[in-house]
């Protein structure tokens, strides 16, 4: 099984009390072995510390923030991205967070099972994700660059006393997949159906 990070939409603010006031939990989107940008921006919504629905801890080891600026600060990082094959992909986050279903109070954040992967105590490591949230500037601008394709280096040529002994030129390098760093960014895995799912409650 794969160490995921898992983001859902709920209408209450996760605690002892959140099934007796009706908490629906809706699945949004789940990643493999990362906590992608496109999941911290969507918590930076005024984001807080809370209790996991996940984990059984007296701490406080997931996220929490607003939904509606969580989306608007997502919609504004998406703008400055001109990549043209990053553009079906923008649209289909947009539209899948604006689906009336899937629209709601609150975004959290569960990571625990990344946070597992570590010795450093649970706690301890949302708190440091929690200030990575409330400071995106350096990994914003850092995201955006990986979006830039590197500059094409052309072959060195053959020189004369290679072509003299029959030596051919080196093959380029292969070119990286253009989708990678899009889908790196957390893009196009949108779901309502997570591993972890509440969709029965």
């Amino acid at each position: 099984m794969a160490n995921r990070s898992y983001l859902y939409a709920t209408n209450v603010v996760p605690g002892p009390s959140a099934i007796a006031s009706g908490r629906k939990l809706i699945g949004i989107s789940e990643c493999n072995y990362d906590i992608p940008i496109v999941f911290k921006l969507l918590l930076s919504g005024n984001p807080k510390t809370c209790p996991s629905s996940i984990w059984e801890n007296p701490e406080e080891i997931a996220l929490i923030g607003d939904y509606a600026s969580g989306v608007k600060n997502l919609e504004s990082f998406l703008s400055k991205i001109t990549h043209p094959s990053a553009h079906d992909l923008i649209v289909e986050a947009i539209e899948f967070l604006n689906k009336p279903e899937n629209k709601n109070q609150y975004f959290v954040l569960e990571c625990g099972e990344i946070f597992d992967m570590e010795e450093t105590p649970l706690f301890e490591q949302n708190l440091l994700l929690l200030e990575q949230v409330k400071n995106l500037q350096p990994e914003l601008e850092q995201a955006l660059q990986s979006l830039v394709p590197p500059p094409v280096v052309p072959p060195k040529p053959v020189g004369f006393f290679s072509r003299l002994l029959g030596r051919t030129p080196e093959p380029p390098m292969p070119a990286q997949d253009p989708m990678t760093p899009i889908y790196a960014l957390g893009l196009g895995n949108w779901s309502n159906i997570l591993y972890v799912d509440f969709s029965e409650e």
